[in-house]
């Protein structure tokens, strides 16, 4: 049974009249030591009703180690990446947010006093800009790893139970949405930058205005892949679409950041040696660059889910200019760099950027053509952008829930979703929809221009 006894303060070596109590409790069958004690009670009556409680948790199997409680956050961190195994772009970001925003606030506090709604409140609006360093969105981000941990924490029988499950904690004071809402294109927007654009970037815009691929799916496309046939009936008749098929191992381009082991860096600072002994050789001045952190690993792999692995239609239109394309090009993919590399998500934005958002003149000057000034055509706009262009027009066009979902590559997760069925009439309005697109686009366009 749970008993009090008075602990002494001590001042200079010395024991003084002022005192605490003390809890002591009988532990577990099992646990060593057999009794445990918990400090720092006013009286004698709250520390024998707090052992009491913890006593009677005992007996109900509720009870939870008091060291689990108080280990601290940055050791749990480490079991729970044990066990949370994910690839590794998730894995990479999962580090920059642990070392750059809940690391250095809570590496060393207890598990139960980082489990506290108010506290995680008051860091957000810290580290959240204005006042703080980091973006909302990217806190906001940071706050829902947290409550992950501590619902693994809450599963280990660390915690009894993740306080921040389920609860909107907003990340700063001026964070009030969400974000900014994705720019989408009208099929004048799309035409015009698949003009300006020119080559195989402007015809990827295009397609995915359209088609709605992830960019993933979109550069990581090969030829055997495009522009397949397929034959429906309507009204007894054979009717033949042209589909672009999204393969289930190989059909999406990964960029994942892998975190440098001893031999990978080991490598880097070999070739950084020689780099810098060839700069030498050559009379350059070089310096020595940081050692990276990661590197950036390249490769084809599986779509997102099993739902991405799809077909999606073609319009008649876009199957004429991709045979074009196709036909010409040499390589296996047909949306890589004009080199035959893969498009990298941040080197495509780049290009990207001045099309959409316009670009300022340069006068000729001796040794350099000068350009051209270019209007905005869409500020904003990206890839992603274009993703959520297809889906507006689909919805636009009121397209069948369950096409536009499959066209997506979505997760039907409702009851709905489980007995909706694609039918060849609802793939024809989708395709005449979008050349009736196609061609108000070159409309508005040729009399922009004329």
């Amino acid at each position: 049974m749970a008993y009090a006894e008075k602990v002494y303060k001590v001042r200079n070596g010395k024991k003084t009249t002022q005192f605490t109590w003390r809890c002591k409790y009988k532990a577990p069958p099992g646990h060593k030591p057999a009794w445990l004690t918990e400090p720092g009670f006013p009286t004698k009556k709250t520390a024998e009703e707090w052992g009491a409680e913890q006593e009677a948790a005992i007996r109900a199997g509720t009870w939870i180690d008091p060291q689990k409680l108080n280990t601290p956050f940055g050791k749990w961190v480490e079991i729970w990446k044990t066990a949370n195994r994910r690839r590794p772009r998730t894995q990479s970001s999962r580090a920059y947010l642990l070392d750059k925003l809940l690391l250095p606030k809570w590496e060393y506090t207890a598990l139960k006093d980082v489990n506290n709604v108010f506290a995680v409140q008051a860091w957000a609006t810290e580290v959240s800009k204005p006042h703080g360093p980091h973006d909302p969105d990217t806190v906001a981000q940071a706050r829902s790893l947290l409550s992950s941990i501590l619902s693994g924490a809450e599963d280990a029988g660390y915690i009894h139970t993740n306080k921040l499950f389920g609860r909107r904690i907003l990340a700063g004071v001026d964070h009030v949405d969400e974000g900014e809402e994705e720019v989408w294109a009208q099929p004048e927007d799309a035409q015009r930058l698949h003009q300006r654009f020119g080559g195989v970037q402007g015809l990827m815009v295009l397609t995915d205005c359209y088609l709605g691929f992830r960019w993933g799916e979109l550069v990581g496309l090969h030829k055997d892949n495009c522009l397949l046939k397929r034959i429906d009936k309507i009204d007894g008749r054979p009717v033949v679409r042209h589909v672009i098929r999204v393969d289930p191992k190989v059909g999406a381009l990964h960029e994942d950041p892998i975190e440098l082991d001893e031999a990978g860096l080991a490598a880097w600072h070999q070739a950084e040696d020689a780099r810098l002994e060839k700069c030498r050789a050559k009379g350059w001045k070089a310096n020595r660059r940081k050692p990276p952190k990661s590197r950036l690993e390249v490769y084809l792999g599986p779509p997102k889910n099993k739902y991405s692995a799809r077909e999606v239609d073609v319009p008649e239109f876009l199957v004429r200019l991709l045979d074009t394309h196709i036909e010409a090009w040499p390589y296996d993919h047909p949306f890589t760099t004009p080199s035959g590399s893969f498009w990298l998500r941040g080197n495509f934005s780049r290009e990207l950027r001045p099309v959409a958002d316009g670009r300022d003149a340069i006068p000729r000057k001796r040794g350099y053509a000068g350009r051209e000034g270019w209007e905005p055509i869409l500020t904003g706009f990206t890839m992603r952008g274009a993703r959520h262009t297809a889906d507006t027009w689909m919805k636009e066009d009121r397209v069948d829930r369950a096409l536009r979902f499959a066209t997506m590559g979505w997760v039907p997760k409702d009851i709905e979703g489980t007995y909706e069925h694609i039918t060849p009439e609802m793939r024809r309005h989708r395709l005449d929809a979008l050349t009736a697109r196609w061609r108000r686009g070159r409309r508005v366009t040729l009399r922009s221009v004329a």
